[in-house]
């Protein structure tokens, strides 16, 4: 079947509109009970240009290669990081891609080059000295830009005649080629924006979250009582909140994600229209991530995501022994495991799919080259992730999209030769990963009867009903954003967007007015505060009525009348775990003792249930790696000191080569096994240990003789029914024959407070002088490490023998304390009562939840967020 008459081609102002169109078109014919019709013939002007371009090119009218978007945003950004005035930068290619657009506004705007080279501000400079070595490079290359050849394109083929269809303003470059295809005779229309009228009012809500929920449930009323209605929600700035909008709308759109009212079920979906980076999307992402673990050496975060990659072969059947896997690693290999490495733990940990991927990919990585150009990177990387399985079976709609995307992607890649030039595999995987970040990508599905939507995407569409959000002055106009690069009064001149507050209100005006005829009802709602800062409605609603929010979806959602409806249960507070089988020992030590005291829940389900959080590999030294080496050098260094006597001995310069030589001696074996970044972090570490070595040394030298009695000793005790293993870091035998038992602290909780009140904070010390023996027990101290606080911190029986610490009847001895004795027996007590509590089962959540919830890996489990201690949790969180 054939259509007659002109060759229309409609072009669209956004891809999703062409797509709107395009489904538009079918559907229509559809309904006219069509078997056959003729596609329609819809791009966007980006792709008409390079339509006419290639043309004229087939003709031989024109020559050259044409350049696309993306990579000539990578040129760009190669230009600028080349250039030395932005060596200092932190952020160079985010500079590229303004730098990028500016060059696509001058060209869109018509500003000549003499304004850039008139303009002496450095943007303008620099900008205009990025032009000439990019039109350099351009004709070097034989490249084709976009901004440069429309000015010579011809007109399309003879009868063939265009629509414009939601473009609300054209460009000048626009205006001037479609004026030159009139005159050739191209029939050049515009369609009218929409037909509709809508009636349109403004609301208030109280603020952002509060105006998304209620279009969210005047969405899901309409839907309720309209199925066939196509609605929009529009929210300026979507792609930058979409995460926050999402959330907020599903609350009421989807009955399972929340018990908020919503719509039946049948009427919960709805599309987020807002293009985000190609690079994110999770079947993309995990291609990057497979590649990259193949193109540099494998470490152990890249292992990590390698062993929780979805898209990896056999991901859903070996999923939980891959997660075993992982926690293993994490916990017991060194940062850089390898692949081979990771092969053979996949054999041994009972992951059979994932060592067949592995060799699979490692025997495709043996015939690659040492470089290669990116056509031959991309037929390998295609190899490689077929031969991993990527990205396995069972896409949806999105994910196949997605993944279309990337294929054709890596095709775009494959043309970057004669700009890149042969790559390393690991520039190569570098490069892609650029490109992917800089493609919008959007999947093309609008079935949904709601579309989320920010105002420009938007232009063209029409709908049955309309939200429009964010209407508070502050936004609409939005203020004025002049491009750093051109010349602000020529931005002006030529009404380049945002150049100035005038341009911008009249854009935001022809928004506006564009919107209310897109639709037959029309709500505009404006919040009241944002934060706490109040807001003002905009100006431009002041010819529109003020209206009121409904009482939209009252009828209650299958969530609700599911809650209403369940049947009576009884409440019972499950606290308690079963009580230890035996008594005696436990391990876990006096770390045992904090966790009780902070929450008896978390201590019950580390110590008895091994409920540990995964251990987070890290470049250089973590935390308990930093304090296992500080504790080592102090211990060397009283092993050979012995006592405060041979201290007093050392001169400045020889107690500094006393420290600087134990330092090097514990750190010589992590350095054998350090590369060249570990080894420099080990240097800088070694400074710091030696510093505050000589700092805690010096404090020692003003304190009354001693000699070092014990060293990182381990002792038994009995406490309560529990029998632990405890280390003391150093015990010290004053003159008088009683002892100071010391604590070495990196942390800035090093205080005296900590061992005070019912459930002490730290009670490793307390616990200590337990051990030590209470008659003999002087002193109880932190020696504090660390930058700036080096020194001790701690309470003893008489001034005179450790002094600068609290004493009983001293300012700044605890109140609650009577005694030095009464301390000790106080806190006797106190660690039996947790003992005690432990052994007993006792699995209460805890007591003081802002303090103990606030690096606990366990609320999932505990689940603390569902009881009323949340509360406490919020308002901690607000203040």
């Amino acid at each position: 079947m054939s259509e007659a008459g002109p060759c229309i081609v409609r072009v669209a102002a956004t891809r999703r509109l062409a797509h709107s169109l395009r489904r538009g078109h079918d559907e229509s014919c559809q309904a006219q009970g069509r078997d056959v019709w003729r596609t329609l013939d819809i791009v966007t002007w980006d792709e008409l240009v390079e339509r006419l371009f290639k043309r004229a090119r087939e003709e031989g009218r024109m020559s050259g290669r044409w350049l696309s978007g993306e990579t000539a945003r990578l040129v760009w950004e190669r230009i600028v990081r080349r250039d030395p005035a932005t060596a200092n930068l932190v952020a160079p290619d985010g500079l590229g891609r303004s730098a990028h657009r500016a060059w696509q506004l001058a060209h869109a705007y018509d500003i000549p080059p003499a304004a850039l080279q008139s303009d002496q501000s450095p943007e303008s400079v620099a900008f205009s000295r990025w032009c000439s070595e990019y039109v350099a490079r351009l004709r070097e290359e034989g490249w084709v830009d976009h901004a440069l050849v429309t000015g010579g394109l011809e007109p399309p083929e003879s009868g063939t005649a265009l629509e414009l269809v939601g473009f609300d303003v054209l460009t000048p470059a626009q205006q001037a080629f479609l004026q030159r295809i009139q005159q050739a005779g191209v029939a050049v229309t515009r369609r009218a924006p929409g037909a509709r009228r809508g009636e349109a009012r403004w609301v208030q809500c109280q603020d952002r979250r509060a105006e998304w929920d209620a279009a969210a449930r005047w969405a899901a009323w309409r839907l309720d009582r309209e199925p066939g209605v196509r609605l929009a929600i529009v929210v300026a700035g979507l792609r930058e909140r979409r995460a926050e909008v999402r959330r907020a709308i599903e609350r009421v759109l989807a009955p399972h994600a929340a018990l908020a009212g919503g719509p039946a079920p049948g009427s919960s979906g709805f599309v987020l229209a807002a293009a985000g980076s190609l690079a994110d999307r999770p079947v993309v992402a995990s291609a990057l991530d497979l590649v990259d673990a193949f193109t540099r050496p494998l470490d152990l975060p890249a292992a990590s995501r390698l062993l929780r990659n979805p898209f990896l072969s056999l991901a859903g059947i070996e999923a939980d022994a891959r997660a075993r896997l992982d926690a293993y690693i994490r916990r017991n290999e060194n940062l850089d495991i390898g692949c081979e490495r990771l092969t053979r733990l996949a054999s041994e940990r009972r992951c059979p799919g994932l060592e067949q991927a592995l060799r699979a990919g490692t025997a495709a990585v043996r015939s690659w080259p040492s470089r290669a150009s990116p056509s031959r990177w991309s037929r390998l990387w295609f190899e490689l992730l077929a031969a991993l399985g990527w990205p396995g079976e069972g896409l949806d709609s999105d994910e196949h999209q997605a993944r279309q995307r990337w294929q054709s992607l890596l095709g775009e890649f494959g043309a970057c030769d004669d700009y890149a030039g042969n790559l390393r595999p690991a520039e190569a995987a570098s490069l892609v990963r650029e490109l992917a970040r800089g493609v919008q990508f959007e999947p093309q599905d609008i079935q949904a009867p709601l579309l989320v939507i920010d105002p420009e995407t938007c232009g063209g569409m029409t709908f049955d009903g309309l939200w429009v959000c964010g209407l508070d002055a502050g936004r609409w106009p939005s203020p004025p954003s002049p491009d750093p690069f051109l010349p602000r009064d020529w931005q002006v001149r030529r009404g380049v967007p945002g150049a100035s507050a005038e341009i911008a209100a009249a854009e935001a005006q022809r928004t506006l007015d564009r919107l209310r005829r897109s639709a037959d009802e029309v709500i505009l709602s404006v919040p009241s505060f944002d934060e706490e800062a109040p807001l003002l409605p905009s100006a431009l609603l002041s010819d529109v009525p003020r209206g009121t929010i409904g009482d939209f979806w009252t009828e209650p959602s299958v969530a609700t009348v599911s809650f209403a409806t369940r049947p009576a249960l009884e409440e019972k507070v499950d606290d308690r775990m079963p009580r230890r089988a035996g008594l005696g020992y436990a391990r876990g030590g006096a770390y045992l003792l904090q966790l009780q005291a902070a929450c008896p829940f978390r201590a019950q389900a580390e110590m008895r249930l091994g409920a540990r959080a995964l251990d987070d590999p890290e470049t250089g030294l973590d935390a308990a790696e930093r304090g296992d080496l500080l504790h080592a050098v102090l211990a060397r260094l009283w092993h050979e000191l012995g006592a405060q006597g041979a201290l007093r001995r050392l001169s400045a310069a020889e107690l500094v080569a006393v420290v600087r030589r134990v330092v090097a001696a514990e750190t010589d074996t992590a350095r054998q096994k350090a590369g060249g970044v570990m080894r420099h972090l080990l240097d800088i570490e070694s400074g710091w240990l030696e510093a505050r070595a000589i700092e805690l040394l010096t404090a020692d030298l003003a304190r009354p003789p001693f000699a070092v009695e014990a060293i990182e000793t381990g002792q038994e005790i009995a406490i309560g029914d529990l029998e632990l293993s405890v280390r003391l870091d150093r015990v010290d035998r004053l003159e008088d024959g009683s002892l100071a038992v010391i604590d070495y602290k990196t942390g800035a909780d090093a205080d005296v407070d900590a061992w005070l009140g019912e459930r002490p904070r730290l009670p490793q010390l307390p616990l200590y002088a337990q051990a030590a023996g209470r008659d003999r027990v002087a002193v109880v101290a932190f020696g504090r490490v660390r930058t700036g606080r080096t020194g001790y911190s701690g309470l003893a029986r008489d001034a005179e023998i450790f002094p600068g610490l609290k004493t009983p009847g001293s300012k700044g001895w605890p109140e609650e304390f009577e005694s030095w004795d009464g301390m000790l027996e106080t806190w006797r007590r106190r660690l039996e009562t947790m003992a005690f509590e432990f052994s007993a089962g006792d699995a209460r959540l805890a007591p003081d939840p802002v303090r103990a919830c606030r690096y606990c890996h366990l609320a999932s489990l505990c689940r603390i967020g569902e009881t009323r201690l949340s509360a406490e949790l919020a308002d901690a969180a607000d203040g």
